[in-house]
């Protein structure tokens, strides 16, 4: 998966971390400048992105949430991913996503 970083013309301080989704969306998440706030977003084909300081960590409790809850029984779980990605203001942001074992069908 690529994630595009673009950095918020109205925001400086912000950038919207995305990728281009197989399925035709393009699931993004804001991230502040050394804010350390994890944000997230949930595709609709069940592609899943967290970003922001503990990223791994809050993408696998909210994965076991929704496991807990039968939310994602169709999928058949996930592969996990970490990554990082630049920041225009040189910060090293982290990224973790998570891949349905089955994609959702649209």
């Amino acid at each position: 998966m690529e994630f595009i970083v673009r950095q918020l013309s109205s925001r400086p301080d912000t950038v919207l971390v995305r990728y281009d989704c197989a399925c035709g969306c393009k699931p993004g998440v804001e991230y502040k400048q050394q804010s350390g706030g994890v944000g997230h977003e949930h595709c609709c084909c069940g592609n899943v992105h967290f970003v922001g300081r503990d990223a791994q960590g809050q993408m696998k409790a909210y994965l076991e949430d929704r496991k807990a809850q039968g939310m994602d029984d169709e999928v058949g779980g996930y592969t996990l991913h970490e990554t990082t990605v630049a920041a225009p203001w040189g910060e090293t942001i982290a990224v973790a996503y998570a891949l349905p074992n089955t994609p959702k069908k649209h």
